[in-house]
């Protein structure tokens, strides 16, 4: 019985030592240099991070700024630009490590009820290095800033183009959300 359980013990070490790490090792007699190596792995994953309005990058925010156009009646009458009465200046910032992304925005029309504004009425200047992407057209590529790391913010500046006296719409609120979509090609 001993024989048996010493075999099964001998033979476990046996099939086992090669699944054990050991590290390299050197032995020299004498004056002689001794050398062992080791080998370092770093896995870094990649990642897209895009932040459009207020909040932190490179953390999960359910807030969805809003960008206001509120008229005056003389502004409702006339055709004309018209600046944001709240939120007009949004921050924007897209980081990646992965090489090129492609960028694009996509909503509705603007709508109260049955009416609506088509959202190429909305004009949006940029003041950066990150462009807004026109609206529901085909993604634009944003390219790396060094290597493969793309590191580009901008402050994006939203107007109304009213057509007060060309095309009126009736009165009302008017709403659409835009999503912003930052993807590896």
């Amino acid at each position: 019985m001993k024989k048996a359980l010493l075999l099964k013990t001998t033979l476990a070490l046996v099939f086992a030592s090669p699944l054990l790490a050991s590290a390299e090792s050197s032995l020299v007699g004498g004056n002689g240099t001794a050398n062992a190596r080791l080998n370092l792995q770093v896995v870094i994953p990649g990642f897209i991070a895009l932040k459009v309005g207020t909040g932190a990058i490179l953390s999960n925010t359910n807030t969805v700024d809003l960008v206001n156009f509120t008229l005056t009646d003389a502004q409702a009458a006339a055709d004309g630009t018209v600046g944001a009465t709240s939120g007009g200046v949004v921050p924007v910032q897209l980081i990646s490590n992965i090489g090129s992304v492609n960028f694009s925005s996509a909503g509705a029309a603007l709508t109260d009820g049955t009416d609506s504004i088509p959202l190429s009425r909305i004009t949006v200047a940029s003041a950066g290095t990150l462009a807004h992407p026109a609206f529901g057209a085909a993604a634009t590529t944003v390219t790396p800033t060094s290597g493969r790391i793309v590191n580009r913010s901008s402050d994006w500046t939203f107007s109304y183009n009213h057509q007060g006296a060309t095309a009126p719409v009736g009165a009302g609120s008017y709403q659409t959300q835009v999503t912003y979509t930052a993807v590896a090609p």
